[in-house]
């Protein structure tokens, strides 16, 4: 089964608005299929933005967006689970700079 990298960067300044709906997403993802996300985490900023240079709340991360390794059948099938996401549908990823990309097993 193909796998798919996921970029998605967050708009910026909008770390408190993640963590508003950070708990849906969370639950959400918690609820796919065993095996499909092989691997996500959060993305720090990059050195030298203005939010590399910003101390978040006590507690939380500085996240400026996410990565994901999705196994799954088609690339529409990815675009399709990203746009249930929480941070598809409160617009906490930048929509433009989001890319998908199929992974290619050497």
């Amino acid at each position: 089964m193909p796998r798919f990298l996921v970029y998605a960067p967050d708009h910026p300044d909008h770390l408190a608005q993640r963590y508003a709906v950070r708990p849906e997403h969370l639950e959400r993802g918690s609820k796919d299929p065993k095996g499909m996300m092989l691997y996500s985490g959060p993305i720090a900023p990059r050195p030298g933005t203005a939010q590399r240079n910003t101390t978040p709340p006590e507690g939380q991360l500085n996240i400026a967006g996410s990565f994901m390794v999705y196994q799954m059948n088609s690339l529409e099938e990815v675009w399709a689970r990203l746009k249930e996401d929480v941070y598809w549908r409160a617009n906490i990823w930048d929509k433009d700079r989001l890319i998908v990309e199929e992974l290619i097993d050497v």
